[in-house]
């Protein structure tokens, strides 16, 4: 029942109503009737047994007789059904014999016992017919009832329905959307006033988180355009000195990095979508290729070996520096949970997947693994895999985590 809508709720139960009040009544009618034409009926037999007490006793050689469905018999007559004479003195409701139901009423007179005998046939017949047409009508007034109800239910939930529509229609992407203009005058206008200051609050969030995010965006890019410049100029001066060319190599790809993660937030605050977007396509094999050369410099030592297998070309549509971070957050998690043993990525049937030979994650933790915050690892933000998951839903791609107490293998389908 739950699972009904709420007009055919209301439906249903004002046809179940309206019918369960018509059977009572009608079963009632009916009931009363019968009670009534059988005590009318016993009152008709037992004058005519005071009458033939009368008779008998004026002529006790008299026989029985008949008046229309009511047959007289006398106790010992020829005439005398054997379904008769077996019965005792007093009323006795549906005797069959004949081929017909009977009522009959046995009493002992002075002069012998006496059977009076109603033919109940046309009784029944009547009974019958009376619930034919019961039937009939409660069929006509239901339909009536369910067509009534339908335009009537019709009229409550329009309302409803309209505003469900108007709610449905709001695209998140436009602001300063009301409706309560359009139900002022309605029994839904509390709703819909509640709906409007929820849609004000959301858009002065929204207007505040957009420009928040597009003042930190332009004032960081600035120090870091400066920081990469910087860098140039001092690898042009360094370049006789190995050590500082390794530590400005690793200053720029930080800075560039940073860029990139910066033009990450930017494009998911904004609220288009993935197909109306400009296209990029970035392959992501030279992606995965470039970031595993980067990240062996990050092994410190550990006996971890980091192995890439692309068994294909991946082309995807999507920016370049979005599919970094993916790549990126999922591989550097790879080795920051390996403490021995290999860091293996596969590009294959266009998925790509890590795998790593760390401890695994525990089960309780797994259905928390994309939440924003939730870390396992010491020193630790919980943002890499809730930013990755945000990217991979966004562009419609999979992404999946495995795991085991031998290792795990993050998995995203393209």
């Amino acid at each position: 029942m739950s699972e009904l809508s709420l007009r055919a709720r209301f439906l249903l139960g004002i046809v179940f109503c309206v019918g369960l009040t018509l059977v009572l009544l009608a079963a009632w009618h009916i009931w009363a009737g019968s009670r009534t034409e059988q005590a009318l009926l016993s009152e008709v037999m037992k004058t005519h047994l005071t009458l033939y007490e009368k008779v008998f006793a004026a002529n006790p050689g008299a026989s029985g007789g008949s008046s229309g469905r009511m047959m007289v018999y006398r106790g010992g007559a020829q005439d005398l059904p054997q379904e008769l004479a077996a019965l005792k003195p007093g009323c006795h409701l549906n005797v069959a014999y004949g081929g017909n139901p009977h009522q009959v009423l046995v009493s002992d007179l002075p002069t012998g016992r006496i059977y009076i005998s109603y033919d109940l046939t046309q009784h029944q017949r009547r009974v019958a017919i009376s619930w034919l047409w019961f039937a009939l009508i409660l069929l006509v007034t239901l339909i009536i009832v369910a067509v009534t109800a339908m335009w009537i239910s019709r009229s409550i939930i329009a309302p409803v329905t309209a505003f469900a529509t108007r709610l449905s229609n709001i695209d998140p992407r436009e602001r300063n959307q009301r409706l309560g203009s359009d139900f002022a005058r309605h029994e839904l206008a509390p709703i819909a006033g509640s709906v409007d200051r929820f849609l004000e609050r959301l858009d002065g969030f929204v207007e505040r988180e957009q420009s928040f995010t597009a003042t930190a965006s332009h004032e960081l890019r600035t120090p870091l355009a400066v920081i990469q410049g910087a860098t140039e100029i001092l690898t042009e001066q360094t370049r006789e000195r190995p050590a500082a060319q390794k530590a400005l190599v690793r200053i720029r790809r930080a800075a560039i990095e940073m860029s990139e993660f910066i033009h990450a937030l930017l494009m998911l605050s904004r609220e288009s979508q993935p197909d109306t977007e400009p296209g990029e396509a970035c392959d992501i094999g030279e992606i995965l290729q470039r970031i595993a050369e980067e990240q062996r410099e990050l092994v410190n030592g550990r006996p971890i070996d980091v192995e890439c297998k692309c068994c294909e070309s991946l082309r995807v549509q999507a920016p370049r520096s979005l599919v970094t971070i993916v790549v990126g957050n999922l591989f550097r998690n790879a080795l920051a949970h390996t403490e021995r043993g290999a860091v293996v990525c596969e590009l294959k049937d266009r998925a790509l997947r890590i795998r790593d030979t760390g401890p695994g994650i525990a089960p309780e933790h797994m259905k928390q693994v994309f939440d924003r915050n939730f870390t396992t690892r010491p020193g630790g933000y919980g943002v890499g895999l809730y930013l990755s998951k945000r990217i991979c839903d966004r562009y419609g791609w999979l992404l999946t985590l495995e795991s085991s107490p031998g290792g795990t293998i993050a998995s995203v389908t393209f």
